[in-house]
């Protein structure tokens, strides 16, 4: 754990610092980076996704299945955006092309998620690692936080806290999951994304399933020749 601490000191101080300023950053003793770490990487790099703001008095993440909620304060000035992604599902491809959309929350609604998660505990609750009984699984839905405030980082992830029974931890998480939501409106966010996915099937990052929308054969066969058209556009980069 020491090594890996340094290790992401390092990689966060490099990312913080494409010029000249340091900004050193160290990992809490509940963290955990070993797996899913290099998958928000993955996505960070797929879906040309922020890195985290190492620069910032205080970031927040959040990280589920399509989509990454952020508050960030600096100073006097707080700021919320909550992102949401998936991936084209063609043919054989599972990954042909990706949508993206950013929605950024009003002042108003980033000022109170910042006030709640500050004031939540949600800094107590260790990495699933650490729980006591805390079951793992291959399918289910694993829940990532990040929390930079001044110069300390936390990396946390939680499987499925609804399928964890009797853990005090578990009853924390989906109480705070649903908090966010609430505070920060987020449904509407994620209607309004799944409304305008230009895609006639899609999945998100880490899903081995896709979700399609049955078109018609009109739909289709528009659908198939801006395919094709994309393509060659592509090809002729």
């Amino acid at each position: 754990m020491k090594i890996l601490t340094i290790l992401l000191t390092i990689l966060l101080s490099i990312s913080a610092n494409s010029q000249t300023e340091n900004s050193e950053l160290y990992l809490t003793k509940d963290s955990d980076t070993l797996f899913w770490k290099s998958y928000q990487d993955d996505d960070i790099k797929a879906f040309k996704l922020p890195e985290l703001n190492t620069k910032s008095e205080f970031t927040f993440r959040s990280w589920n299945p399509g989509n990454l909620l952020e508050i960030t304060k600096d100073n006097d000035s707080i700021s919320g955006k909550i992102i949401y992604y998936v991936f084209e599902v063609w043919e054989d491809d599972y990954k042909a092309d990706t949508f993206v959309k950013t929605y950024y929350l009003p002042k108003s609604i980033s000022e109170d998620l910042y006030e709640y998660i500050s004031n939540s505990g949600i800094q107590k609750i260790p990495s699933d690692k650490y729980i006591k009984d805390w079951k793992q699984g291959f399918d289910g839905i694993t829940h990532i936080y990040e929390l930079k405030e001044n110069n300390n980082y936390s990396f946390k992830n939680f499987w499925t806290p609804t399928s964890q029974k009797g853990i005090e931890e578990a009853e924390f998480i989906i109480e705070f999951n649903k908090k966010i939501g609430e505070i920060g409106e987020l449904e509407k966010y994620g209607k309004d994304f799944f409304g305008k996915i230009p895609f006639i099937s899609y999945k998100y990052s880490g899903s081995a399933y896709a979700i399609t929308k049955p078109p018609t054969k009109k739909e289709l066969r528009k659908y198939k020749r801006e395919r094709k058209k994309k393509q060659r556009n592509k090809n002729k980069r």
